[in-house]
């Protein structure tokens, strides 16, 4: 409290000399009594049965408080001391958690028992009731002023903190916990929508015997969840088990009073926060400052769950395929990663099937279209109908199917699944006396005996299916390791031959961003290869064969010159981007790169050099330190600069990173993605990026997947990030429109 509004109260305060004599007689007299006064005050409360259990365990800090207050009370000196303390009770009562309502009747109650106490005191000078009332009136209304002021900045600050929570549960939780104190609630749980049908979902707070309700669903008419939906306001009932709403399930769990906020999206109800009363006794009527809080928290939550839900719909659009309602391609990778969890959790195994249609081709062509659009929605039903309920049938891509087969315990199993599959499909499609075959050849690996990454498993599976077909069609193939992996091998690079006289390769983008200022800074270069079958390929599915093949110097050449390029035009429309570019390791071995690199950076006049970086993985830069280290001094005097790729991932010192001389370093995902929840992976980051401090070094962080981690890097002082968070890779058209 200021020095003006101290002396405000202090002439509120004129006390004559015969009432500051009297005053003065009353502080002497009382002294002795305050121990048993204030003893009896609160005894009084606890023997309530509303008021015991909002002051248990609290009796000894509020006997201290208002023994001193009754002590300092007939002082005679009411500085700004004094009043100061007055804000201090309302605050601490605020802070232990006692209700407003019972603050105020505990003042009434004390000022009666004083007065009585006075009375009894049989004073020589007439009592100053006039001025005592005054000054209790003031101090009565300074603590409630300061306990509503702390209660509403309390909960400015929980609303605040809640806006920094994302996921409904975490939402959910934080704002249930700021329900329940404000009205002094025991819990509170979310009551999500199906249909016609009300689901429990979430809980905070309430007792085992409710949490045993969690998979129980009722109609969307009944109880206070119910009535709040039909009414579209919030219903309050301080006691359930004898209202109208009362469900018999809910009174038997020890439900007392029950208060239902119905969840608003702009598409209608989404559901209910229910805050419940059990043990705590709940209050006859909400004032109308709580109903404020209450709706605000209420129409928050509905905001979280309606985007989430939104996001899920939006997700399942850009994974769904159109045609058959299956999963697509985009999906299936996640789908795999999960799968394989369950697996090693459940220590059972896991099948991958690739399903090619055979005669699907002549069906489309002769047929039409219509009739393959029928008989692919035919097939992804049959498909359905040969597997479990938990398996996943997804559609890859034209006439091609991947089914995930979860929880098997013995090859047979998996194999009857595939002869099953076979039969499914095999069938004759018939119009106007045209009849068309279908049957189906199936590929298939194992997790765990195949242990390889989701795609990596897919490509097995894709390779089987091959084996499958050049046996005829109708069968299915295992996929068995080492020998088909050969077959495949020299298969594919006839047809990488083949895409490279085509020119069927093409470059992807993904954004590398300033943290900072959340506009691209650059962009990394992406190989991808336009199958005129299999469609878009990401390097996973052809890239160490390329690597390791006599196409990739060719191959490299084409990548260089075409980033070099596309940078150069950005360049002249006005973007200052940077261009990171991969080079394999056969392009770090050829004896005149440097050279090479010279010529081709004279073909681009208009290319901003110093913002070409060219990015070589660490544990190919660790072959040969000094021979690395020679050509990038020689490319760097062209005015380029090298980022060391992965960095994190291998064995390389801070020696080897000050030999190479390199300009910059990508930390990898595999240190980026465990920072928030693993402290170590949180030290190794920062001490990379406080050693590439120090040594002038421009760090990336790649694998960014959330806000989160962005915000962490930006705390640790990285200033440039790449990862999915941002964008994957996209055609340079989709690169250039993209925003945040």
């Amino acid at each position: 409290m200021d020095t003006t509004t101290g002396r405000q109260f202090q002439r509120l305060i004129s006390l004559g000399s015969a009432e500051a004599h009297a005053l003065g007689q009353i502080s002497g007299r009382i002294q002795p009594e305050v121990p048993r006064l204030v003893q009896s005050f609160y005894d009084g409360l606890a023997s309530e049965p509303d008021c015991a259990p909002l002051i248990q365990g609290k009796l000894w800090a509020l006997l201290g408080i208002y023994a001193r207050w009754v002590s300092e009370l007939f002082s005679g000196s009411y500085t700004e001391d004094f009043w100061e303390e007055q804000r201090r009770i309302g605050l601490r009562h605020a802070q232990l958690g006692i209700p407003h309502e019972l603050l105020m009747a505990g003042f009434a109650r004390i000022r009666t028992l004083l007065i009585e106490q006075i009375y009894g005191l049989a004073l020589p000078t007439p009592l100053p009731l006039q001025a005592l009332n005054k000054l209790l009136d003031l101090c009565q209304h300074l603590a409630g002023v300061a306990y509503v002021r702390e209660t509403e900045h309390t909960a400015v600050k929980s609303l605040r903190a809640l806006t920094r929570h994302f996921s409904p549960q975490e939402f959910f939780h934080e704002s249930a916990r700021l329900s329940c104190r404000l009205v002094q609630a025991d819990g509170a749980a979310l009551i999500l929508r199906e249909g016609d049908r009300l689901r429990y979902t979430f809980f905070e707070g309430l007792p085992d015997s409710y949490r045993d309700l969690s998979h129980y669903t009722f109609s969307i008419h009944e109880g206070t969840a119910g009535a709040a939906l039909s009414q579209n306001e919030a219903v309050y009932v301080p006691d359930y088990p004898r209202s109208t709403h009362a469900m018999p399930e809910f009174v038997a769990a020890g439900l007392r009073s029950s208060l239902a906020l119905p969840l608003t999206g702009p598409d209608g109800s989404l559901g209910v926060l229910a805050v419940s009363w059990f043990s705590t006794p709940a209050p006859e009527r909400l004032p109308e400052d709580q109903w404020d809080y209450l709706r605000l928290l209420s129409d928050m939550l509905a905001g979280i769950l309606y985007r989430a839900q939104l996001e899920e719909r939006l997700k399942n659009l850009a994974t769904r395929d159109m045609l058959t309602g299956l999963p697509n391609r985009l999906a299936i990778p996640d789908r795999i990663a999960g799968a394989m969890a369950r697996t090693d959790r459940h220590n059972s195994l896991m099948a991958l099937l690739f399903i090619d249609l055979d005669g699907f081709k002549a069906i489309n062509d002769r047929l039409g279209h219509a009739v393959g659009d029928q008989t692919l929605k035919t097939v992804a039903e049959r498909l359905h109908s040969a597997v479990r309920k938990g398996d996943t049938v997804a559609r890859y891509a034209g006439d091609e199917f991947l089914i995930i087969l979860e929880e098997a315990g013995y090859m047979t199993e998996i194999e009857a699944v595939a002869q099953r599959l076979l039969h499914a499909v095999r069938c004759d499609v018939t119009v106007n006396e045209i009849t068309l075959s279908l049957s189906a050849s199936v590929g298939l690996t194992v997790y765990p005996f195949d242990e390889s990454t989701p795609e990596v498993l897919i490509h097995h599976a894709d390779m089987a299916m091959y084996e499958a077909k050049k046996a005829g069609g109708n069968q299915w193939r295992l996929y068995e390791g080492e020998a088909t992996a050969a077959l495949e091998h020299d298969s594919l690079l006839r047809e990488l031959e083949q895409a490279t006289d085509r020119q069927e390769f093409c470059l992807y983008w993904q954004p590398i961003v300033d943290l900072e200022t959340l506009q691209i800074s650059g962009a990394e270069a992406l190989l991808r290869w336009q199958h005129p079958q299999k469609g878009l390929l990401a390097p996973a599915a052809f890239l160490e064969v390329l690597e390791n093949s006599h196409l990739m110097p060719k191959v490299g050449h084409w990548i260089l010159e075409t980033a070099l390029r596309q940078a150069e035009q950005w360049h002249q429309s006005g973007r200052r981007w940077d261009v990171h570019i991969n080079l394999a390791a056969v392009q770090l071995k050829e004896p005149n790169f440097s050279r090479y690199i010279q010529g081709l950076l004279s073909q681009f006049p208009q290319l901003r050099r110093a913002a070409v970086w060219l990015e070589i993985v660490e544990r190919v830069a660790l072959d040969d330190v000094p021979a690395v280290a020679a050509m990038i001094q020689s490319c760097r005097a062209l005015g380029i600069h090298f980022t060391l790729d992965d960095f994190g991932t291998g064995a390389a010192a801070i020696q080897y990173l000050v030999e190479l001389e390199c300009s910059g370093l990508k930390i990898d995902k595999s240190l980026i993605r465990p920072m928030r929840t693993s402290n170590k992976h949180h030290t190794m980051v920062h001490t990379l990026v406080d050693m590439a401090e120090s040594l002038s070094i421009k760090v990336v962080a790649e694998g960014i997947e959330d806000a989160e981690t962005a915000d962490h890097l930006r705390a640790l002082g990285v200033t440039h990030a790449q990862g999915y968070y941002f964008s994957r890779p996209v055609p340079v058209e989709q690169l250039e429109t993209l925003s945040w």
